[in-house]
């Protein structure tokens, strides 16, 4: 089983969908869904940060958000012609 976390939005400027999709390595998918189902099951949001890493330090961008994890419809991708 692979999981790949797929984030979606539309571009500003032309109104576009576009997606980033980011792999969950074999090494990380159970926590990964162990995190999912707990934030599922709590009341609290979720909060995605983004890190600068370097050789001498972490930094924390100021790019912030807060979300909530809900169960919804399975979307499917559409054929390729």
């Amino acid at each position: 089983m692979k999981i790949r976390l797929v984030l979606s939005t539309k571009s500003p400027k032309q109104g576009k969908p576009i997606e980033l999709k980011l792999n969950v390595p074999p090494s990380k998918s159970i926590g990964f869904i162990n995190f999912v189902n707990a934030a599922m099951q709590g009341d609290s949001p979720v909060t995605i940060s983004f890190e600068k890493i370097t050789k001498e330090a972490r930094d924390r961008s100021k790019v912030q958000g807060e979300f909530r994890f809900f169960q919804g419809e399975a979307t499917k991708k559409p054929e390729k012609k």
